[in-house]
């Protein structure tokens, strides 16, 4: 084969072969109890139901799920640096309802989540943060049924159905 056909074939070959080298999209989900999933099984919990929405819509992503049952806004933001590390393009963030719960004012809860998110921006990741159950609280069908109100599988799956549009928006278009 003559060097100029060969340096064509090779071309050709590598158009197929880009596209099947991409790299999975990591997002990280950092947060408290309504990351974790608490009192569901872990496939019901907002992290696996997003991955798998996400793949669903032929994504290649892996979610990771950074939930800890009662964690603050101090604690997510001492382990941030681990929890979400160099490569991830997405972070999703939600805390802050146990802070509240003890007694920290809106006002500062929401100071740390804003430098939990500048930070994490500083850092090239992108961020989407999300508030107190995202409206579902005093909606039995979406809770567990404990007495802080976690969502069952259909309150996550509501959040997935909320929120599927601005993660996509934030990894970018396929």
């Amino acid at each position: 084969m003559n060097r100029r056909l060969c340096l064509f074939v090779l071309a050709a070959a590598a158009l197929f072969i880009v596209p099947a080298c991409a790299e999975t999209i990591q997002i990280v989900v950092i947060g408290d109890s309504n990351i974790a999933g608490k009192g569901v099984a872990s496939s019901e919990n907002y992290p696996s139901k997003l991955e798998r929405a996400l793949r669903a819509k032929g994504r290649d992503v892996h979610v990771v799920n950074e939930g800890i049952n009662g964690d603050t806004v101090p604690g997510v933001r001492a382990r941030l640096d681990s929890a979400v590390p160099a490569g991830t393009k997405l972070a999703i963030v939600w805390v802050g309802i146990n802070d509240l719960r003890k007694g920290v004012s809106a006002a500062q809860v929401e100071s740390g989540r804003q430098a939990i998110a500048a930070h994490l921006r500083a850092r090239g990741i992108k961020v989407l943060m999300l508030g107190p159950r995202h409206g579902l609280a005093g909606q039995p069908q979406y809770l567990t049924g404990d007495q802080q109100q976690h969502l069952n599988g259909a309150g996550y799956a509501v959040i997935v159905a909320r929120t599927i549009g601005q993660v996509e928006g934030l990894i970018g278009r396929k």
